[in-house]
């Protein structure tokens, strides 16, 4: 990837946290702690998260479906405002 595209990616994802992060703050009438917000969950914490089987977050991780952040050799991590984030996405419209 070039140095201008690399630039571009994180300045996208940039703004999209900062979209979640309002979006989280507005919701919660500015109780949500930022730290808590960046806090990196386990597989196993992740799943309560978000309501799914650790099995499934491990799989979908391993199909890059999942966002996570690299730990060390093998271990991944999940940010809070990452999965917020992804849930956001994958919000299907109502049907009416």
């Amino acid at each position: 990837m070039t140095a201008r595209k690399d630039r571009q990616t994180r300045g996208s994802e940039t703004n999209r946290h900062f979209r979640t992060l309002r979006g989280v703050l507005q919701a919660t009438g500015g109780a949500a702690k930022i730290e808590e917000l960046y806090r990196v969950m386990r597989a196993e914490e992740a799943a309560r998260f978000l309501g799914l089987a650790e099995p499934t977050v491990r799989d979908m991780t391993y199909r890059h479906e999942l966002p996570c952040v690299k730990l060390g050799a093998r271990a991944v991590g999940y940010r809070v405002i990452d999965l917020i984030d992804w849930q956001k996405t994958r919000r299907a419209p109502a049907r009416g």
